[in-house]
């Protein structure tokens, strides 16, 4: 077995299950086995993949055990030379596969790969590629203030100094998409379980780097991810992000205990008045036209929910603004879609994806909201 494809599911079985059939399309080979592992879903995910997927194996875990106990469990039964960890609420690229194979072919002292990921309006993901988050580093960028001082180390949290479609080094990738020998995952530990849900990633890459490997971003490997899915940047979030810095930090480096209180004093009173003054804006944009590239039978199965629905064969031959344009995922691969998405990104054209196995849409208009989905059945 070449690669174990891990996901991990809490309570989006819609949003796993479309990050599974993108997976599927990206199979090109039996070298392959993908996990689900559950961490106690309370939406009924157990009955709903019942019977369904024969190919994937499914963990069902009895309490939710965070995020990096969860994936250790998983790994502990995993198979692959190769793990590739992923979030549900993620769509794989049809080539991925085989891009991160070839990476590890000609990178033998990797530790960490990760890959380019665009948000559901088509923009990058700067988190796809990231730096070490001291204490300094990560307030720079909670407060913004990287966007004033475009130094070091203020600037350091998004690895600038690398351009999004530029291989690289890095030293530090997000969970969301981690490609990693097992020897070298196993080797490390694997992840911290201290680490409940956020800084776990941080914390593996960095451990990695100390082992001596070296971690990279390959942007010619792309994921669509929906981000606000899997963690919403409210006032929790926040909080968790501070307190997993200094965490991260207390573990590997000399804790200074007046500056981590005077930090998290100045944090309590920054959050106080941006929770006050300001709310997470959802876009809900007013779409004019609604249009469709794929086969005749989904697009007739659609055009009795919207009734404006258009078929055309090029996002150019889109005429109406804001439009939405939906994507049929049994025609188009997903290469092409996240292509076509980078291309058109920010013309008012928002974008849904169609997977008439599940008989649902799915997409997102803002990297901090939730993602949406629509079902489709009768």
């Amino acid at each position: 077995m070449k690669i174990s494809v891990i996901i991990l599911n809490y309570n989006v079985k819609y949003f796993t299950e479309a990050s599974l059939l993108s997976v599927f399309k990206a199979l090109q080979d039996d070298d392959v086995e993908i996990i689900v592992a559950d961490n106690n879903s309370t939406d009924e995910s157990k009955a709903y993949f019942q019977g369904r997927y024969a190919g994937v194996r499914f963990l069902w875990f009895e309490q939710n055990h965070g995020f990096g106990k969860a994936y250790n469990k998983a790994v502990a039964q995993a198979k692959g030379e190769y793990l590739l960890f992923l979030n549900p609420d993620t769509l794989v690229s049809d080539d991925i596969l085989q891009a991160f194979k070839n990476f590890a072919e000609t990178h033998k002292d990797f530790g960490v790969v990760g890959g380019k990921m665009i948000d559901g309006t088509g923009n990058f993901l700067p988190e796809s590629k990231r730096g070490i988050p001291t204490p300094i580093v990560a307030f720079s960028k909670l407060i913004k203030l990287y966007k004033i001082l475009n130094f070091k180390p203020f600037n350091s949290y998004y690895a600038s100094h690398l351009h999004e479609n530029k291989t690289g080094e890095v030293p530090v990738l997000t969970g969301a998409l981690m490609f990693i020998k097992k020897q070298v995952f196993e080797a490390v530990g694997g992840f911290d379980e201290k680490f409940f849900m956020y800084g776990e990633d941080i914390d593996l890459s960095y451990r990695i780097l100390q082992a001596g490997y070296q971690n990279y971003y390959l942007p010619t490997a792309k994921i669509i991810h929906f981000k606000g899915e899997s963690s919403r940047k409210d006032a929790g979030y926040y909080r968790h992000f501070l307190e997993t810095t200094f965490q991260f930090y207390r573990k590997h480096f000399r804790s200074f205990l007046p500056l981590e209180f005077l930090m998290k004093q100045f944090f309590k009173l920054w959050l106080k008045l941006r929770l006050k003054k300001s709310k997470i804006v959802v876009k809900n944009l007013d779409y004019q036209r609604f249009y469709f590239i794929g086969k005749t039978k989904n697009y007739d199965d659609l055009q009795s929910r919207f009734s404006s629905l258009k078929r055309i064969n090029t996002p150019e031959d889109i005429t109406d603004k804001p439009a939405l344009l939906i994507f049929d995922t049994d025609t188009l691969d997903f290469s092409s879609i996240i292509g076509i998405m980078e291309q058109y990104k920010n013309q008012d054209i928002g974008f849904r994806f169609y997977f008439s196995a599940g008989k649902m849409l799915i997409g997102s208009d803002a990297k901090d909201a939730l993602g949406k989905v629509v079902l489709l059945k009768n």
